[in-house]
């Protein structure tokens, strides 16, 4: 008799360990689902703030960059767009100084992505932008697209983009342009891609009793293209 309660209760945590295994597995594939294209945001005020951020930050391209960019800018060979990644780091006067960037994706000619990194280099080298009072962090990513050649229409662009509310248009630039940045919300936690919100990539935490959770990096990201806002789903 005791043997066959041993194979009995010796079964049953087996049976245990295989539903707690299972539950376990449904509790991190719903914590942490793959990042989903966000609804059109239904708070006046976060897509307020969204567009209030692209508008700065395109402001800030259009009055110090844009300068020092254009000669060599309209020199590169093709039509397109390219994508460029700029780190910017907080300094002791409340501004976004930048420290790197890079080339991400292009429709431009394979041999023309350097030449343009480099335009870009020297046009950024040495500018930033203001901080907000609220910002703690200590890093800003802008994942922003640029058009090859720059328009010819830049400022009517502009003064478009200031007269503008957001919510225009596709993406994050009106034109197509995705969401790179990431929010979390919900319960278990949820990860979606918006407009502006924090740096990827979506990360899983244990917290006491095993309850999974998912949360971006918590460093500043804002997205979206040359004279565009569109205001997306931000928590």
């Amino acid at each position: 008799m005791t043997f066959i309660n041993t194979v009995f209760e010796g079964r049953k945590w087996m049976y245990y360990a295989g539903f707690a295994a299972i539950v376990g597995l449904v509790i991190l594939t719903q914590s942490c689902k793959p990042a989903v294209e966000p609804p059109p945001d239904q708070e006046a005020g976060k897509l307020q703030e969204s567009v209030a951020i692209q508008k700065k930050i395109n402001q800030y391209f259009y009055n110090d960059v844009i300068p020092k960019l254009e000669t060599c800018w309209n020199r590169l060979q093709g039509q397109g767009t390219i994508e460029m990644k700029y780190r910017y780091v907080s300094d002791a006067d409340r501004g976004w100084t930048l420290k790197t960037v890079e080339v991400g994706e292009s429709s431009l000619p394979e041999d023309q992505k350097a030449s343009a990194l480099a335009c870009m280099q020297n046009a950024v080298a040495g500018t930033s932008f203001p901080r907000e009072s609220a910002d703690a962090v200590e890093s800003y990513l802008v994942d922003w697209v640029w058009p090859v050649p720059l328009p010819a229409d830049a400022e009517q662009q502009m003064a478009r983009m200031i007269g503008g509310s957001g919510g225009e248009g596709t993406g994050c630039d009106g034109r197509g342009t995705a969401p790179k940045c990431m929010t979390c919300s919900g319960y278990p936690t949820q990860c979606i891609t918006v407009c502006v919100g924090e740096e990827p990539p979506c990360t899983i935490s244990s917290y006491p009793g095993g309850t999974k959770t998912c949360s971006a990096s918590g460093t500043k990201c804002a997205s979206g293209g040359l004279f565009g806002i569109v205001g997306v789903v931000m928590f």
